[in-house]
């Protein structure tokens, strides 16, 4: 089985569904407006925020995973300028918003909404992804949507990451930024570090036939979009986008393919994707996926430990906190 085989089956089965979105499954949950949602909370900062901070803003579709939120949240928040964060919660049981956690960033830079399982829809995560535009996209340039084990990285001393997507605003041609990920393995850890950043330290190799356009691990995209360029959430990795816009690499290349970037280049940005973390997250990850043990699921995981080569990554761990 290919990575991207073994790819496609966990991410089908993170959001227990069978078979290929359309439109009807997208919107069936989905509301006009943000004053029809329900079951929202809003922390909201008294002392206004500024344009600049209200730039972009990350969409993230999440189930329990609490306990990863703080650093994820620190990190996108303190190193990266983000300012905003919509939590789509999706039928946590207790809701995330209704714990009292120390998130590390103010929480007037947080809004959740809430997914009652019994009421939710088929394809959640694009659904997600659409109410985030539909309700709050008039309030930024742009969204990142991204999930809780993936971690943007600005690449380059000379840029900011809201300087890499200003590149971009005057070109009517470009509706989202293509961003290639960097897979990280378990770094042999069998129990839950305390830091991912810090812990993680061992990612996937990216061949030299990667220049020349290939398919290693790497090429895989997740996605910034343009909040006016938005029509839809084609799937987990790339969107629909209005008047022929088109979704670019980091260097303006047109990214044709559904999912993938290749060559993969990471030279402004890049986003880091701890995809498996410890056996102990792993097996976590599948137990929250499906109550059922599935014999294909080690194939990504011996993929990911045993065989692609490997290089020492340890960029992410300078970040403290």
């Amino acid at each position: 089985m290919s990575l991207d085989e073994a790819i496609e089956e966990v991410e089908a089965l993170e959001f227990e569904d069978e078979g290929g979105p359309d439109e009807e499954d997208v919107e069936e949950v989905g509301v006009e407006d943000e004053e029809t949602a329900e079951n929202e909370e809003y922390y909201e900062d008294e002392s206004g925020v500024d344009d600049e901070e209200e730039y972009v803003a990350i969409c993230l579709a999440i189930k329990d995973q609490y306990w990863d939120l703080p650093e994820w949240f620190i990190h996108h928040y303190y190193h990266l300028g983000i300012r905003r964060f919509y939590i789509m919660d999706d039928g946590s049981d207790p809701p995330i918003s209704s714990r009292d956690i120390d998130y590390g960033i103010p929480k007037s830079a947080i809004t959740f909404h809430y997914q009652e399982r019994e009421t939710r829809g088929n394809w959640m995560q694009l659904t997600f992804y659409q109410q985030c535009n539909n309700w709050w996209g008039s309030k930024h340039a742009w969204i990142a949507y991204i999930d809780i084990d993936e971690f943007l990285e600005v690449t380059t001393p000379n840029e900011t990451f809201n300087g890499i997507l200003k590149s971009f605003d005057d070109d009517e041609l470009v509706g989202a930024l293509g961003v290639n990920w960097q897979l990280h393995n378990s770094n042999g850890l069998l129990t839950r570090p305390e830091s991912v950043r810090q812990s993680f330290t061992t990612c996937l190799y990216d061949s030299p036939e990667e220049l020349h356009g290939g398919s290693d691990d790497n090429h895989h995209i997740k996605s910034i979009v343009k909040t006016a360029f938005f029509t839809s959430a084609q799937n987990p990795h790339k969107f629909g986008l209005r008047d022929g816009a088109m979704t670019v690499g980091e260097n303006g290349d047109v990214i044709e393919s559904q999912a993938f970037r290749s060559p993969i280049t990471k030279d402004r940005i890049s986003l880091h994707h701890y995809a498996v973390k410890s056996r102990e997250e792993f097996e976590e990850k599948l137990l929250r996926s499906n109550a059922m043990t599935d014999p294909k699921d080690e194939n990504f995981w011996n993929h990911m430990e045993n065989l692609v080569p490997t290089v020492n990554c340890t960029e992410m761990a300078q970040y403290d906190p």
